[in-house]
């Protein structure tokens, strides 16, 4: 019994290793991303080539239920990422940018939100899609969420902790009105105490820093991901955000390789070979 309890409990092992391994190879993946395209705009855009842009957000129509999300200034809301997440014991976040922070708190739904916006880098104005990155994390759709959704799964944080998305300068938590409208309350106090709702905003008349695959659309310029690109987007500019993936990158391959060694060794303890 002891046996099999170790063998099961070095493959989890195992699996988390494998999990960490690839966070960091997905790190270390698009820091050189970042690092080649991280060049002065060219003067021209053709489609399908990789492009790093720096300018202002210029929002034309926001996203679904924007204007329920107060943010510190009075400024339209471009697109969002958001989590539910709620109280639970025995949970430890590793992507915290704190030790200790978000412990006790488990996400069980997160998406992005994207209305229409671009970014002038002082040439021009680049329409900005966010598709692939919803499509490609699985985004769950703000408007069709349920309270009831309270298990947390590997595809329920993925929005959230998407290393392509890199956002730290307008955030907020527990909104009255968006919680109002997910959980159906007719009062605050109707809302569950341990239920709660965070997102950060792309806003209008802000610095964003976007790394894509360019598309040509009725003239158009636009950046958008796609399965040999993926899309980054940052409000911290290229420098902080390759410095972000650089601790990822030791981050995760530290902890994937720490697990390595605990996983063989309970598994070889497990199965008897040592």
């Amino acid at each position: 019994m002891v046996e099999a309890v170790r063998t099961i409990l070095g493959v989890i092992l195992l699996a988390s290793s494998l999990w960490l391994g690839y966070r960091a190879i997905t790190a270390g993946i698009l820091y050189r991303l970042v690092s080649a395209s991280e060049t002065e705009s060219p003067s021209t855009l053709a489609g399908g080539e990789t492009v790093a842009i720096e300018g202002t957000v210029n929002v034309k129509d926001s996203p679904p239920l924007s204007n329920s999300l107060p943010t510190d200034e009075a400024k339209s809301i471009g697109a969002y990422v958001w989590r539910l997440k709620e109280s639970e014991s025995h949970n430890y976040n590793l992507d915290a940018e704190e030790p200790g922070a978000d412990t006790n708190m488990v996400t069980y739904a997160s998406g992005i939100e994207s209305g229409t916006f671009s970014v002038d880098d002082g040439r021009r104005e680049i329409r900005i899609d966010t598709d692939w990155l919803a499509e490609t994390h699985d985004s769950a759709d703000i408007t069709t969420v349920s309270p009831d959704w309270t298990v947390s799964t590997f595809l329920s944080k993925r929005s959230w902790r998407s290393q392509y998305i890199h956002l730290e300068e307008h955030g907020t938590v527990n909104p009255i009105p968006i919680m109002k409208y997910i959980f159906d309350a007719d009062a605050p106090e109707e809302i569950p105490d341990d239920e709660y709702f965070e997102a950060r905003t792309i806003l209008d008349g802000e610095m964003l820093a976007v790394c894509g695959e360019v598309t040509i659309a009725q003239g158009t310029p636009v950046v958008r991901g796609s399965d040999e690109t993926p899309l980054l987007l940052s409000d911290k500019g290229f420098d902080e955000f390759s410095s972000n993936l650089r601790r990822q990158l030791l981050k995760y391959g530290l902890a994937s390789g720490g697990f390595v060694v605990i996983a063989s060794l309970t598994l070889a303890n497990g199965l008897g070979l040592v």
